[in-house]
């Protein structure tokens, strides 16, 4: 009886020390598990910072492309008013200049 009750201790032990193995080894493949998807969420985060920063740098290079056309296309309107002026001014400076000086003395002007 005694070896009975010695071999169903030791059997007892046996089954707790597994289940303590069991549940250590559980416990690190749970902390395994957690370390890998910490991991790989941190990819997936940097991976999303990368593709919002490329769309962003592409966005602002379009944006500035096509500000760069607003404005060359203003400068050649602006070249193209300023030719036109000079040219009336080319045309009708006596006239102009005779008009400004009678308006200045008094005088009636054919403006």
């Amino acid at each position: 009886m005694v070896i009975f009750l010695k071999e169903s201790i030791d059997s007892i032990l046996a089954i707790d020390k597994k289940t303590r193995d069991l549940v250590d080894d559980t416990e690190k493949e749970i902390e395994s598990i957690k370390k890998d998807l910490r991991e790989k969420l941190t990819d997936i985060e940097n991976e999303s910072i990368e593709r919002s920063k490329a769309i962003g740098k592409e966005k602002s290079e379009e944006i500035l492309k096509d500000f760069e056309k607003k404005a060359d296309d203003l400068r050649k309107d602006n070249e193209k008013n300023l030719k036109e002026i000079e040219k009336f001014y080319n045309e009708n400076s006596d006239k102009l200049i005779k008009n400004a000086f009678d308006m200045v003395i008094g005088r009636k002007s054919n403006v």
